[in-house]
Protein backbone atom coordinates (compact mmCIF):
# COMPACT_ATOMS: atom_id res chain seq x y z
CA UNK A 1 0.00 0.00 0.00
CA UNK A 2 1.11 4.05 -0.62
CA UNK A 3 1.60 4.26 3.29
CA UNK A 4 3.49 1.62 3.31
CA UNK A 5 6.19 2.05 0.37
CA UNK A 6 5.92 5.84 1.47
CA UNK A 7 7.20 4.46 5.13
CA UNK A 8 10.32 2.27 3.46
CA UNK A 9 11.32 4.86 1.39
CA UNK A 10 11.37 7.32 4.63
CA UNK A 11 13.62 4.53 6.30
CA UNK A 12 15.72 3.25 2.85
CA UNK A 13 16.14 6.69 0.62
CA UNK A 14 15.83 4.99 -2.95
CA UNK A 15 13.55 1.92 -2.16
CA UNK A 16 10.88 2.87 -4.68
CA UNK A 17 13.36 3.22 -7.61
CA UNK A 18 15.02 0.35 -6.50
CA UNK A 19 12.20 -1.63 -6.28
CA UNK A 20 10.50 0.25 -9.91
CA UNK A 21 14.43 -0.31 -11.63
CA UNK A 22 13.56 -3.84 -10.64
CA UNK A 23 10.71 -4.02 -12.70
CA UNK A 24 7.68 -3.43 -10.19
CA UNK A 25 4.35 -1.94 -11.89
CA UNK A 26 3.54 1.15 -11.00
CA UNK A 27 -0.42 1.57 -10.31
CA UNK A 28 -2.76 5.04 -9.87
CA UNK A 29 -5.11 4.67 -7.07
CA UNK A 30 -8.02 4.74 -8.64
CA UNK A 31 -6.91 5.43 -11.93
CA UNK A 32 -5.30 1.87 -12.36
CA UNK A 33 -8.09 -0.13 -10.52
CA UNK A 34 -11.27 -1.43 -11.27
CA UNK A 35 -12.65 -2.10 -7.58
CA UNK A 36 -16.18 -3.86 -7.84
CA UNK A 37 -18.72 -3.76 -5.45
CA UNK A 38 -22.15 -5.69 -5.31
CA UNK A 39 -23.73 -2.82 -3.34
CA UNK A 40 -22.40 0.42 -5.51
CA UNK A 41 -21.51 -1.47 -8.47
CA UNK A 42 -17.67 -0.27 -10.03
CA UNK A 43 -15.92 2.56 -8.13
CA UNK A 44 -14.90 5.91 -10.93
CA UNK A 45 -11.23 4.88 -12.01
CA UNK A 46 -10.21 8.39 -10.76
CA UNK A 47 -7.02 10.10 -10.11
CA UNK A 48 -6.75 10.09 -5.99
CA UNK A 49 -3.50 11.18 -6.39
CA UNK A 50 -1.84 8.16 -4.77
CA UNK A 51 0.63 5.82 -6.45
CA UNK A 52 1.66 2.03 -5.10
CA UNK A 53 4.01 -0.44 -6.87
CA UNK A 54 3.12 -4.25 -7.52
CA UNK A 55 5.30 -6.77 -7.11
CA UNK A 56 6.09 -10.53 -6.37
CA UNK A 57 6.82 -10.62 -2.75
CA UNK A 58 10.65 -12.11 -3.15
CA UNK A 59 11.28 -9.23 -5.52
CA UNK A 60 10.10 -6.80 -2.28
CA UNK A 61 12.35 -8.97 -0.14
CA UNK A 62 15.26 -9.33 -1.90
CA UNK A 63 15.42 -5.20 -2.51
CA UNK A 64 14.67 -4.38 0.97
CA UNK A 65 17.52 -6.90 2.15
CA UNK A 66 19.89 -5.49 -0.10
CA UNK A 67 19.40 -2.11 1.72
CA UNK A 68 19.63 -3.63 4.72
CA UNK A 69 22.47 -5.38 3.99
CA UNK A 70 24.34 -1.82 2.12
CA UNK A 71 24.18 -0.35 5.95
CA UNK A 72 27.72 -0.85 7.23
CA UNK A 73 27.14 -1.86 10.75
CA UNK A 74 24.72 -4.47 9.90
CA UNK A 75 25.67 -8.33 9.32
CA UNK A 76 23.12 -10.80 8.47
CA UNK A 77 23.16 -14.45 9.02
CA UNK A 78 21.11 -16.55 6.79
CA UNK A 79 19.85 -20.07 7.15
CA UNK A 80 19.25 -19.31 11.37
CA UNK A 81 16.77 -20.62 12.81
CA UNK A 82 15.65 -18.67 16.08
CA UNK A 83 14.50 -21.15 18.72
CA UNK A 84 13.98 -18.84 21.22
CA UNK A 85 15.10 -15.59 23.29
CA UNK A 86 16.59 -16.26 27.00
CA UNK A 87 15.49 -14.31 30.23
CA UNK A 88 18.74 -12.51 31.31
CA UNK A 89 18.18 -9.76 34.17
CA UNK A 90 20.51 -7.72 31.90
CA UNK A 91 20.77 -8.48 28.42
CA UNK A 92 18.67 -10.88 26.79
CA UNK A 93 19.85 -13.44 24.60
CA UNK A 94 18.75 -14.75 21.58
CA UNK A 95 19.41 -18.95 21.12
CA UNK A 96 19.44 -19.72 17.43
CA UNK A 97 20.46 -22.92 15.40
CA UNK A 98 22.85 -22.01 12.14
CA UNK A 99 22.97 -23.83 8.98
CA UNK A 100 26.03 -25.62 10.56
CA UNK A 101 22.75 -27.23 13.06
CA UNK A 102 24.42 -26.03 16.04
CA UNK A 103 23.01 -23.97 18.46
CA UNK A 104 24.38 -20.61 18.79
CA UNK A 105 23.11 -17.72 21.68
CA UNK A 106 23.98 -14.23 21.00
CA UNK A 107 23.23 -11.23 23.50
CA UNK A 108 21.41 -8.10 22.76
CA UNK A 109 20.85 -4.78 24.25
CA UNK A 110 17.20 -4.95 22.25
CA UNK A 111 15.65 -8.30 20.74
CA UNK A 112 13.07 -7.21 18.13
CA UNK A 113 10.47 -10.35 17.47
CA UNK A 114 8.61 -9.94 14.46
CA UNK A 115 8.55 -13.52 13.85
CA UNK A 116 4.91 -14.65 12.41
CA UNK A 117 2.66 -15.66 15.56
CA UNK A 118 5.03 -14.00 18.28
CA UNK A 119 6.41 -17.68 19.63
CA UNK A 120 10.07 -16.67 20.72
CA UNK A 121 8.04 -13.41 22.64
CA UNK A 122 5.82 -15.52 24.25
CA UNK A 123 7.62 -18.49 25.31
CA UNK A 124 10.02 -15.99 27.08
CA UNK A 125 6.22 -15.04 29.62
CA UNK A 126 5.91 -18.78 30.24
CA UNK A 127 9.89 -19.73 31.15
CA UNK A 128 9.21 -16.29 33.21
CA UNK A 129 6.03 -16.79 34.63
CA UNK A 130 4.11 -14.03 33.24
CA UNK A 131 1.04 -13.78 32.29
CA UNK A 132 0.32 -13.69 28.70
CA UNK A 133 -0.96 -10.91 27.18
CA UNK A 134 -4.79 -10.74 26.07
CA UNK A 135 -5.78 -11.65 22.45
CA UNK A 136 -8.15 -10.40 20.38
CA UNK A 137 -8.97 -13.07 17.57
CA UNK A 138 -11.22 -13.25 14.55
CA UNK A 139 -11.97 -16.25 12.69
CA UNK A 140 -12.58 -16.14 9.14
CA UNK A 141 -11.55 -19.46 7.89
CA UNK A 142 -9.72 -18.05 4.90
CA UNK A 143 -8.74 -19.65 2.18
CA UNK A 144 -7.07 -18.32 -1.38
CA UNK A 145 -5.61 -19.88 -4.26
CA UNK A 146 -3.10 -18.24 -6.59
CA UNK A 147 -2.14 -18.16 -10.16
CA UNK A 148 0.64 -16.51 -11.85
CA UNK A 149 -0.54 -15.67 -15.94
CA UNK A 150 0.46 -13.88 -19.08
CA UNK A 151 -2.11 -11.88 -19.91
CA UNK A 152 -1.81 -10.79 -23.52
CA UNK A 153 -3.72 -7.23 -24.02
CA UNK A 154 -6.46 -7.83 -20.76
CA UNK A 155 -6.66 -7.40 -18.56
CA UNK A 156 -4.73 -3.30 -19.56
CA UNK A 157 -1.38 -3.15 -18.93
CA UNK A 158 -0.99 -2.06 -15.16
CA UNK A 159 -4.89 -2.44 -14.05
CA UNK A 160 -6.08 -3.72 -10.77
CA UNK A 161 -9.34 -5.71 -10.44
CA UNK A 162 -11.05 -6.75 -7.95
CA UNK A 163 -14.81 -7.97 -7.22
CA UNK A 164 -16.14 -8.16 -3.92
CA UNK A 165 -18.96 -10.71 -2.92
CA UNK A 166 -22.43 -9.58 -0.92
CA UNK A 167 -21.77 -11.57 1.95
CA UNK A 168 -25.32 -12.19 2.65
CA UNK A 169 -25.09 -14.28 -0.52
CA UNK A 170 -21.64 -15.53 -1.42
CA UNK A 171 -18.24 -16.02 0.03
CA UNK A 172 -15.74 -15.56 -2.84
CA UNK A 173 -13.97 -12.88 -3.88
CA UNK A 174 -11.28 -12.22 -6.77
CA UNK A 175 -8.07 -10.25 -7.51
CA UNK A 176 -5.73 -9.60 -10.42
CA UNK A 177 -2.86 -7.35 -10.01
CA UNK A 178 0.04 -7.10 -12.35
CA UNK A 179 3.83 -7.83 -11.53
CA UNK A 180 7.46 -7.50 -12.88
CA UNK A 181 8.27 -9.29 -15.87
CA UNK A 182 5.03 -9.10 -17.38
CA UNK A 183 2.58 -11.03 -15.47
CA UNK A 184 -0.34 -10.95 -13.52
CA UNK A 185 -1.31 -12.41 -10.12
CA UNK A 186 -5.10 -13.75 -9.77
CA UNK A 187 -6.50 -15.18 -6.83
CA UNK A 188 -9.70 -16.25 -5.29
CA UNK A 189 -10.40 -16.23 -1.98
CA UNK A 190 -13.01 -18.06 -0.04
CA UNK A 191 -14.66 -17.65 3.51
CA UNK A 192 -15.21 -20.84 5.40
CA UNK A 193 -14.87 -22.77 2.10
CA UNK A 194 -14.31 -26.67 2.25
CA UNK A 195 -12.93 -27.41 -0.86
CA UNK A 196 -10.83 -25.19 -3.29
CA UNK A 197 -9.92 -25.69 -7.31
CA UNK A 198 -7.13 -28.02 -7.68
CA UNK A 199 -6.93 -27.55 -11.50
CA UNK A 200 -6.99 -24.76 -13.95
CA UNK A 201 -10.32 -25.80 -15.75
CA UNK A 202 -11.47 -25.65 -11.84
CA UNK A 203 -9.97 -22.59 -11.34
CA UNK A 204 -11.89 -20.94 -14.18
CA UNK A 205 -15.19 -22.35 -12.92
CA UNK A 206 -14.80 -21.00 -9.79
CA UNK A 207 -14.22 -17.43 -11.28
CA UNK A 208 -17.40 -17.62 -13.08
CA UNK A 209 -19.36 -18.18 -9.64
CA UNK A 210 -17.74 -14.26 -8.50
CA UNK A 211 -20.03 -11.73 -8.45
CA UNK A 212 -18.98 -10.41 -11.96
CA UNK A 213 -17.75 -11.62 -15.22
CA UNK A 214 -14.75 -9.21 -15.39
CA UNK A 215 -12.03 -11.43 -13.80
CA UNK A 216 -13.36 -14.69 -15.81
CA UNK A 217 -13.47 -12.68 -19.08
CA UNK A 218 -9.71 -11.63 -18.21
CA UNK A 219 -8.61 -15.24 -18.15
CA UNK A 220 -10.37 -17.16 -19.78
CA UNK A 221 -8.89 -17.47 -23.31
CA UNK A 222 -5.58 -17.66 -20.79
CA UNK A 223 -2.50 -20.50 -21.55
CA UNK A 224 -2.72 -22.70 -18.27
CA UNK A 225 -0.56 -21.67 -15.53
CA UNK A 226 2.43 -23.90 -14.23
CA UNK A 227 0.24 -24.66 -11.05
CA UNK A 228 -2.07 -23.32 -8.25
CA UNK A 229 -0.74 -21.96 -4.77
CA UNK A 230 -2.76 -22.39 -1.47
CA UNK A 231 -3.01 -20.56 1.54
CA UNK A 232 -5.37 -21.12 4.41
CA UNK A 233 -5.36 -18.13 7.43
CA UNK A 234 -7.72 -19.28 10.19
CA UNK A 235 -7.62 -16.05 12.36
CA UNK A 236 -6.73 -12.21 12.57
CA UNK A 237 -5.11 -11.76 16.00
CA UNK A 238 -4.12 -9.03 18.15
CA UNK A 239 -2.00 -9.59 20.77
CA UNK A 240 -2.35 -6.82 23.49
CA UNK A 241 1.16 -6.18 24.54
CA UNK A 242 0.47 -2.73 24.16
CA UNK A 243 -1.51 -2.54 27.12
CA UNK A 244 0.80 -4.56 29.90
CA UNK A 245 2.67 -2.65 32.24
CA UNK A 246 5.90 -3.48 31.13
CA UNK A 247 7.80 -6.00 28.83
CA UNK A 248 10.35 -8.03 29.58
CA UNK A 249 13.93 -6.00 29.14
CA UNK A 250 14.95 -5.32 25.79
CA UNK A 251 12.07 -7.31 23.79
CA UNK A 252 9.98 -5.78 21.73
CA UNK A 253 7.37 -7.93 19.50
CA UNK A 254 6.41 -6.03 16.63
CA UNK A 255 4.60 -6.64 12.84
CA UNK A 256 2.64 -10.03 13.14
CA UNK A 257 4.11 -11.16 16.24
CA UNK A 258 1.98 -8.02 17.52
CA UNK A 259 -1.03 -8.08 15.10
CA UNK A 260 -1.83 -10.47 12.47
CA UNK A 261 -4.04 -8.90 9.91
CA UNK A 262 -6.01 -11.21 7.54
CA UNK A 263 -4.12 -11.29 3.95
CA UNK A 264 -6.99 -10.84 1.80
CA UNK A 265 -7.15 -6.72 2.56
CA UNK A 266 -2.75 -6.13 1.91
CA UNK A 267 -2.33 -4.62 5.14
CA UNK A 268 0.31 -6.61 6.67
CA UNK A 269 3.16 -5.68 5.49
CA UNK A 270 2.82 -2.13 4.99
CA UNK A 271 1.51 -2.24 8.87
CA UNK A 272 4.50 -4.01 9.48
CA UNK A 273 6.66 -0.96 7.19
CA UNK A 274 4.90 1.97 9.58
CA UNK A 275 5.77 0.35 12.62
CA UNK A 276 9.27 -0.23 11.72
CA UNK A 277 9.04 3.92 10.89
CA UNK A 278 7.62 4.39 14.21
CA UNK A 279 10.48 2.09 15.85
CA UNK A 280 12.91 4.24 13.50
CA UNK A 281 11.48 7.53 14.47
CA UNK A 282 10.87 6.44 18.58
CA UNK A 283 15.04 4.92 18.58
CA UNK A 284 15.77 8.50 17.81
CA UNK A 285 14.15 10.19 20.62
CA UNK A 286 15.01 7.79 23.14
CA UNK A 287 19.14 8.08 22.13
CA UNK A 288 19.64 10.70 25.03
CA UNK A 289 17.57 9.35 27.80
CA UNK A 290 19.27 7.57 30.77
CA UNK A 291 17.27 4.21 30.02
CA UNK A 292 17.07 4.86 26.41
CA UNK A 293 15.81 0.28 25.85
CA UNK A 294 13.30 1.19 28.35
CA UNK A 295 12.32 4.13 27.39
CA UNK A 296 12.23 2.81 23.77
CA UNK A 297 9.54 -0.14 24.82
CA UNK A 298 7.62 2.02 26.46
CA UNK A 299 7.01 4.86 23.92
CA UNK A 300 6.75 2.51 21.40
CA UNK A 301 4.00 0.51 22.73
CA UNK A 302 2.04 4.12 24.03
CA UNK A 303 2.04 4.95 19.88
CA UNK A 304 1.40 1.38 18.42
CA UNK A 305 -1.67 1.22 19.56
CA UNK A 306 -3.00 3.89 17.45
CA UNK A 307 -1.12 2.98 14.20
CA UNK A 308 -3.16 -0.82 14.41
CA UNK A 309 -6.47 0.02 15.51
CA UNK A 310 -7.43 1.92 11.88
CA UNK A 311 -6.35 -1.48 9.47
CA UNK A 312 -7.80 -3.63 12.50
CA UNK A 313 -11.31 -2.30 12.53
CA UNK A 314 -11.35 -2.03 8.21
CA UNK A 315 -10.40 -5.26 8.22
CA UNK A 316 -12.48 -6.76 11.09
CA UNK A 317 -15.73 -4.73 10.31
CA UNK A 318 -15.15 -5.65 6.50
CA UNK A 319 -15.00 -9.51 8.09
CA UNK A 320 -18.18 -9.40 10.31
CA UNK A 321 -20.22 -8.77 7.13
CA UNK A 322 -19.74 -12.63 6.57
CA UNK A 323 -22.37 -15.14 8.94
CA UNK A 324 -19.51 -17.72 9.22
CA UNK A 325 -17.37 -15.19 10.93
CA UNK A 326 -16.03 -16.02 14.70
CA UNK A 327 -15.54 -13.57 17.67
CA UNK A 328 -17.00 -10.47 18.86
CA UNK A 329 -17.69 -7.81 17.04
CA UNK A 330 -16.60 -4.72 17.51
CA UNK A 331 -18.44 -1.72 19.89
CA UNK A 332 -20.80 0.00 17.32
CA UNK A 333 -20.56 -2.47 14.50
CA UNK A 334 -23.67 -1.63 12.49
CA UNK A 335 -23.37 2.03 13.07
CA UNK A 336 -20.11 1.45 11.17
CA UNK A 337 -21.80 -0.60 8.63
CA UNK A 338 -24.32 1.58 7.81
CA UNK A 339 -21.52 4.55 7.43
CA UNK A 340 -19.87 2.21 5.48
CA UNK A 341 -22.77 2.04 3.12
CA UNK A 342 -23.13 5.47 3.02
CA UNK A 343 -19.39 5.82 2.41
CA UNK A 344 -19.47 3.94 -0.33
CA UNK A 345 -22.11 6.09 -2.29
CA UNK A 346 -20.74 9.47 -1.84
CA UNK A 347 -17.31 7.58 -3.10
CA UNK A 348 -18.94 7.23 -6.55
CA UNK A 349 -20.40 10.37 -6.68
CA UNK A 350 -18.28 12.55 -4.43
CA UNK A 351 -14.12 12.97 -5.84
CA UNK A 352 -13.43 14.63 -2.61
CA UNK A 353 -14.95 11.72 -0.65
CA UNK A 354 -13.04 9.05 -3.09
CA UNK A 355 -10.03 10.73 -2.68
CA UNK A 356 -10.28 10.88 1.33
CA UNK A 357 -11.74 6.88 1.31
CA UNK A 358 -8.39 6.69 -0.74
CA UNK A 359 -5.51 8.56 1.43
CA UNK A 360 -7.34 6.10 4.77
CA UNK A 361 -7.43 2.61 2.49
CA UNK A 362 -3.40 3.34 1.89
CA UNK A 363 -2.72 4.07 4.79
CA UNK A 364 -1.38 7.29 4.00
CA UNK A 365 -3.66 9.37 6.73
CA UNK A 366 -5.84 8.47 9.88
CA UNK A 367 -8.97 7.16 9.76
CA UNK A 368 -9.54 10.72 11.19
CA UNK A 369 -10.18 12.23 7.99
CA UNK A 370 -13.51 10.50 7.16
CA UNK A 371 -14.69 12.58 10.01
CA UNK A 372 -13.60 15.54 9.35
CA UNK A 373 -16.53 17.96 9.01
CA UNK A 374 -16.37 18.32 5.60
CA UNK A 375 -16.27 14.91 4.11
CA UNK A 376 -18.61 13.65 7.47
CA UNK A 377 -21.16 16.52 6.09
CA UNK A 378 -20.28 14.61 2.17
CA UNK A 379 -20.92 11.27 3.02
CA UNK A 380 -24.10 11.61 5.31
CA UNK A 381 -25.49 13.44 2.38
CA UNK A 382 -25.85 9.55 0.67
CA UNK A 383 -27.24 8.44 4.28
CA UNK A 384 -30.34 6.88 3.60
CA UNK A 385 -33.18 4.75 5.10
CA UNK A 386 -32.02 1.95 3.39
CA UNK A 387 -28.92 1.65 5.63
CA UNK A 388 -30.60 0.46 8.78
Amino acid sequence: MAGGLQALGDIFPGFERDLANRGAVSINVFGDVRYERPDVGALPQRDCGASILCASRPLIEDVLRRKVAAIANVTLRSQCRVMDIVPDAILPSVRYESGARELVAVEADLVVDASGRGAPTLGLFDSLGWERPLDTVVGVDISYTTVVVRPVGTPPDGQILVTLPDPRTSVLAGLIMPMEGGGCFVSLSQHGATERPETWEDFLALSRQLNTPTIYNAICKLPPPDGLRHFVFDESRWRHFERLQKLPRGVLPVADALCRFNPVYGQGMSVAARQAKLLYGVLDRVAGEADPIAALQTEFMSEVGSLLQAPWNMGVNADFAYPGTRGERPERYEESRQFEAALFRAVVADPVVQRAFSDVLQLMKPFDLLQDADIRHRIEAYATAEDA
